[in-house]
């Protein structure tokens, strides 16, 4: 039998209640649309920032954050990269709203082709 090696203190088990208590006002609350939006954005940007720079890319959540909202003109491959996910991401969740999407190897050659559109050769670019 498992006998582990801890012990939950006052202070941890305080901890934790306060962390579910938290957790459950954030769920029974109602944001409005517009903070919802802002909630959407940023976590776009976090999750663009941490699947990228999980495949080598360079840029710090900073500069990512700054690309998405400034979309420039002239980018370089990492900057291209950043908006082409979060573009693919962007269209992904469209497609979730509508209930347009099954996970199929199509879709992932899809996304993989969108994600390196204009960084790979078409050949190996996805469907």
């Amino acid at each position: 039998m498992f006998q582990p090696r801890y012990t939950i203190s006052d202070r941890l088990l305080a901890n934790i209640k306060r962390v579910n208590a938290l957790v459950n006002e954030l769920n029974n609350r109602r944001f409005p649309h517009v903070v919802l939006l802002e909630f959407e954005k940023a976590a776009r940007a976090v999750s663009t920032y941490a699947s990228t720079s999980i495949e080598g890319n360079p840029l710090p959540l900073t500069e990512v954050k700054k690309i998405l909202k400034s979309k420039p003109a002239y980018i370089r491959d990492s900057e291209k990269e950043v908006l082409n996910y979060n573009q693919a991401l962007q269209d992904l969740n469209q497609k979730l709203k509508k209930g347009q999407m099954r996970l199929s190897l199509d879709l992932i050659l899809r996304i993989q082709k969108q994600i390196t559109e204009g960084l790979l050769p078409k050949f190996e670019s996805g469907n």
